[in-house]
């Protein structure tokens, strides 16, 4: 298996009232380097693509990559670069991005162009940023890839903000990261949610469970799903007594906490989602829990409750 480390740049309208809201970022340039399983550079992938929405530069964009409007005619159309890309990418591989938001925008151009998405839903990938973030600051801290880089004392060989550089200081990063004790911390991508009950998904790390949902028209319908609300243990599977039921903090985010006979308290929480073809749909995170996370979870209730009462009155 390859690990397929990209970037992207991409360009939004000048002004607000000319943004369409089907694709609202516009790629202008996809950049790629591929990495074999020893995480050694074996290939690379570059490509200008020439914007046809948001043809003139956004002020901000033009300042931060040094793009100019005459360079991007030159470009590529974007369902060119973008096949390009897919068959350079292969077969068997796994993205490795900065953050969350290049993989998503990647599949938003696709959708808008009527190109096939990539692979099946839900995507797995791994977010450097993040990856980096635990081996660095215990998980506690989203940090630039500038600071990353000057942290682990990689030589900087070019500016910041093009395609091809943030992927090659993505790519030299994991390389600098511990992947055999972080290599389950897969991050799920869910511009596509499961279709269906049988495409719903799980995946399991140590000590914590992380739940797709499919996509539902209604929250009612979606809290309706028994296999949703139900609470086993991330260790033994064995089904937890309940503590503190579901609760909503009163946005997109429900609780809970439960006890498994075997492994102690268990912490339930669903995040209520839609998704870009407007579904209903839910991540659920099961995790072994102490007694402090059950007394933050049951705090978080009371607070919750008293608010109401004031409400009321």
């Amino acid at each position: 298996m390859n690990y397929i480390v990209f970037d992207l740049e991409w360009n939004q309208a000048s002004n607000i009232h000319y943004s369409d809201n089907r694709m609202q970022f516009e790629i202008i340039e996809i950049a790629a380097f591929k990495l074999d399983e020893k995480l050694n550079i074996v290939d690379e992938f570059q490509s200008i693509v020439r914007p046809k929405l948001y043809k003139t530069l956004h002020p901000v964009i033009k300042e931060i990559t040094g793009f100019t409007e005459e360079e991007l005619s030159r470009g590529q159309d974007f369902k060119t670069a973008a096949q390009r890309f897919v068959e350079w990418c292969g077969e068997d591989y796994m993205f490795c991005t900065w953050a969350t938001q290049d993989l998503s925008e990647l599949q938003n151009n696709m959708r808008y162009y009527g190109m096939k998405l990539v692979d099946k839903a839900p995507l797995l990938y791994y977010d450097i940023q993040k990856l980096f973030s635990i081996q660095a600051d215990n998980n506690s801290t989203r940090r630039s890839l500038e600071y990353a880089v000057e942290q682990l004392g990689i030589e900087k060989k070019e500016e910041f903000h093009r395609a091809g550089a943030d992927a090659y200081y993505t790519a030299q990063v994991m390389r600098c990261i511990h992947m055999e004790q972080v290599k389950e911390v897969v991050s799920i991508d869910t511009f596509v949610i499961p279709r269906n009950k049988k495409e719903e998904f799980s995946i399991c790390y140590n000590d914590s469970v992380r739940f797709v949902s499919r996509g539902y028209e209604s929250r009612s319908r979606l809290f309706g799903d028994k296999r949703l609300m139900s609470v086993k243990c991330p260790k033994c599977n064995n089904r937890v007594t309940r503590k503190l039921g579901w609760f909503s903090d009163g946005s997109k985010t429900y609780y809970y906490i439960g006890e498994c006979a075997n492994h102690g308290y268990v912490s339930g929480k669903i995040r209520v989602k839609k998704s870009p073809f407007n579904e209903i749909y839910a991540i659920k995170y099961i995790a072994m829990a102490d007694d402090d996370e059950y007394a933050k979870i049951a705090e978080k209730k009371q607070q919750i409750k008293e608010k109401r009462k004031i409400k009321r009155k």
